[in-house]
């Protein structure tokens, strides 16, 4: 997945594009000093690829101009797939500002370099994975986040579907895999190549267990990959608490009832939340965007000594993460709230 995009020249930063989280500026200048130091050696080559923590950077340079072009992409995306695209950019850009790094002036013009960079995205999109055993609403949920007809009973899919969603411009690729047993030998190769995966459940204690299985599976084949678990099935009466399944399985937990078409969004912010995307790139992804501009006030408040203040904000994020489909940290910010109101409500400045 792509997820950062930087053209950077004599040192400065001269287009960025984000699409999810990467290097944040605290971070980048430490990176860039030692990209550059390799990128420009004398018999370095022109384009390269390393790790660094949980992403990738690749770059092309043109020494002639102390260009630099980087890609921040996932540690899934093989080097094979972003070279191409490297070339090509650097090609366009080279093609269309090249006069005015020759003149020593360049005024980038975003509405032109956007859609190129767009593209490619759409050429390295991210692989999203459901996972999960017969029954347990795969389908049902690849359904809702393409907006179709949802089905009010199971019917197996056998071996595995893959459908390109959207989220604002951007595109993505889901696989929907078929969870009988019999097919558990080609698991493995479905997965590979992954950006992220979708444990499905229907939120039963038996289920659970066996569905930690998939664990082992993305850990060998896909360490790098983000997981979250689905909770479906949240709306029948025998289905568990949100925090109880998260305790049992030890992995994020999101709560889900597939079959409203009304939880559409709800499971896209997931999928972004999950992604780390800019939430930016869509207005669908509005809350994410406030639930994190409201975790720093709080953080800030709280600093301060401002505590009712603190209490006031943790009570709109925790309604936002209902809305996120992330009860538990729901459920931990209204404790953290009638904690401090406790406390607020038995000092002797109160009475």
């Amino acid at each position: 997945m792509l997820r950062q995009v930087y053209i950077i020249l004599n040192d400065d930063i001269i287009y960025q594009r984000n699409y999810a989280k990467g290097l944040d500026d605290s971070i980048f200048a430490n990176v860039y000093g030692n990209l550059k130091k390799t990128a420009f050696a004398k018999f370095a080559e022109e384009t390269a690829s390393f790790e660094f923590f949980k992403v990738k950077l690749s770059y092309i340079v043109e020494k002639n101009y102390s260009l630099i072009i980087l890609f921040v992409t996932g540690l899934g995306d093989e080097f094979r797939n972003i070279k191409p695209q490297l070339n090509n950019f650097q090609k366009e850009f080279l093609d269309f500002y090249g006069d005015n790094l020759k003149n020593g002036s360049v005024s980038i013009i975003a509405e032109v370099l956007n859609p190129i960079v767009d593209n490619i995205h759409r050429n390295l999109k991210p692989k999203i994975s459901i996972v999960g055993f017969s029954g347990v609403g795969k389908t049902t949920t690849t359904k809702l986040i393409k907006s179709e007809e949802i089905p009010m009973q199971h019917i197996p899919t056998i071996t595995g579907e893959v459908a390109t969603i959207k989220i604002g411009k951007l595109h993505f690729f889901l696989w929907d895999f078929a969870g009988q047993d019999q097919f558990d030998f080609l698991w493995e190769k479905f997965i590979k190549g992954s950006d992220a995966v979708l444990l499905m459940t229907d939120s039963s204690l038996k289920n659970l267990e066996k569905s930690k299985f998939f664990f082992e599976l993305v850990n060998k084949t896909i360490p790098y990959a983000r997981l979250a678990v689905i909770a479906n099935k949240q709306d029948l009466p025998e289905a568990m608490k949100i925090e109880e399944i998260e305790r049992i399985m030890g992995q994020k937990t999101y709560s889900m009832i597939a079959i409203d078409p009304n939880n559409r969004p709800k499971m896209i912010r997931i999928i972004a939340d999950l992604l780390d995307m800019d939430a930016k790139v869509s207005p669908l992804l509005k809350p994410i965007f406030d639930r994190d501009i409201l975790l720093d006030k709080a953080q800030n408040a709280l600093e301060q000594g401002e505590f009712d203040t603190a209490v006031d904000i943790f009570e709109k994020i925790s309604s936002i993460c209902l809305e996120l489909g992330d009860d538990s940290l729901s459920i931990e910010l209204q404790e953290k709230a009638q904690k401090i109101r406790k406390v607020l409500e038995s000092s002797p400045s109160s009475s």
